[in-house]
Formats: C-alpha cells, structure tokens, sequence
C-alpha cells in the first residue's frame, strides 16, 4: 500500500480504508506469533515461512498499517466522509467523551492527578476530532468516489438512448428487418454496462455502499439526459 493506492485506488473511502487497517491488523496479529517462534528458535513451517517473506515481515506490514491510519486521519480532519461515515465516526467520537468524562470525574473523586491529567489530554483530543468533524458537511459518495469506469459507462448508456426511443415508439406495430437488427444490441450494451459498473466496485467495498454509488451514478445520467432532452425541446 502506498499514498497513491490507498487514497484514491484499491480503497479509496474511510471505510475501506478501515476494513483493510483490520486486515493489516490481523496480518501484524499472525506475524508477532511468528516472530516469537523465531526468537525462540522455533522454524516456520514452510506455508508460514512462504507468507512471511511474501509479506516482508512484520516492519513492512507495520509501516503500511501505520500509513493507512494517518490516510484515514487526513480524510477525517479534510472532511472526506459520506454521510453514513459521518453518522458512524460522529457516535463513535460522542460515546468516547462520554466514557472519557465518566473516567476523569471518577479519577478526580479518588485524587488521582496523573491518571486526571492523561484523561484531560484524551478528552482533549476526542474533542477536537468532534469538531472537525463537524465543521464538515456529510459528501455524496459519488462526489467523492465516481465510478472508475464512469465515462465508458455514460458512453454506453447514451449508445442505449436512441434504442430505447425506437423501442418505445415500435411498440403495437411490426419492426423492420433494420429496427430488429438495431434492438438485438440492446441486452448486449445492458450487460457491458452492469459488467464495467461491477468492474468499478472497489477492492474492499461493501456490498451495500457499492450499490449505492451505483445507483447515484444511474440517476444523475438519468437526471442529466432529462434535463438535454427538455433543453432540446425548448431549444426547437
């Protein structure tokens, strides 16, 4: 994973960001197993020492996981979050300053000033988090993460605009041998466009968040093609 790749590649959001942090994290949980055998003398078995070296080792694994979490950091404070990650980090934060509360006043209660004072620097923390996200509004997802086959798909939808016209207008009446040969193509356009749209799903994407830009992505053409052809009508 580099800045490149995880910003706006293989996982693009805060939330896929998140699920492959916690594939790291598993990676790191495996790898400090490994290492402790190794410094005890213990040899891998071949599989393990396979995906050892195939992950360069825990530094390695340690470094892309720390990377990561500074990316999701960035994102956070720059505002980059849909509104259902606003919604989920925005309770996150709102439980921990609660929890963080509940600690200090109990720590003030039995005098314990240095355990007061780590809290106080949480609080702090927690707090300001809050409030950077809060100062951003909630983003579109398709605003922020477009289809990555986008402009192939738009093309294809405007091939399938004049077929679906003529198949409106065919309709209660025999076709020509050129109208059938023009709406054969139809399923075929339709299923290159779901195949790019599934092509455009990112590597660590949900299924629901997936859907969801897709059908963004469908109603603004939908929306757009609307607006031209009521803009060309008022134009003749």
């Amino acid at each position: 994973i580099d800045s490149s790749s995880s910003s706006s590649g293989m996982c693009p959001s805060w939330t896929e960001k998140k699920t492959c942090q916690q594939l790291l994290q598993n990676a790191l949980d495996t790898l400090l197993i490994m290492d402790g055998l190794l410094l005890r003398g213990t040899p891998l078995s071949d599989p393990d020492q396979e995906f050892y070296d195939a992950v360069g080792g825990t530094p390695a694994v340690q470094s892309k996981h720390d990377h990561l979490k500074r990316c999701m950091q960035t994102q956070v404070e720059e505002g980059k979050l849909t509104p259902s990650e606003r919604q989920k980090l925005l309770k996150q934060v709102s439980e921990r300053i609660d929890h963080l509360n509940d600690e200090l006043q109990a720590a003030l209660s039995q005098s314990r000033e240095k355990k007061a004072h780590v809290l106080k620097l949480q609080l702090e923390k927690a707090k300001t988090r809050q409030s950077a996200m809060e100062a951003h509004p909630a983003r579109s997802p398709l605003e922020l993460y477009p289809l990555k086959y986008q402009s192939k798909i738009q093309l294809l939808r405007k091939k399938l605009q004049p077929l679906k016209k003529l198949e409106q207008s065919a309709k209660g009446r025999l076709l020509t041998v050129k109208e059938t040969r023009e709406l054969s193509a139809m399923d075929e356009i339709e299923e290159e466009i779901r195949e790019w749209e599934r092509k455009s799903r990112g590597w660590f994407e949900g299924e629901e968040e997936f859907e969801t830009r897709v059908k963004l992505a469908r109603a603004k053409f939908a929306s757009s093609s609307s607006s031209s052809n009521k803009g060309g009508k008022s134009s003749g």
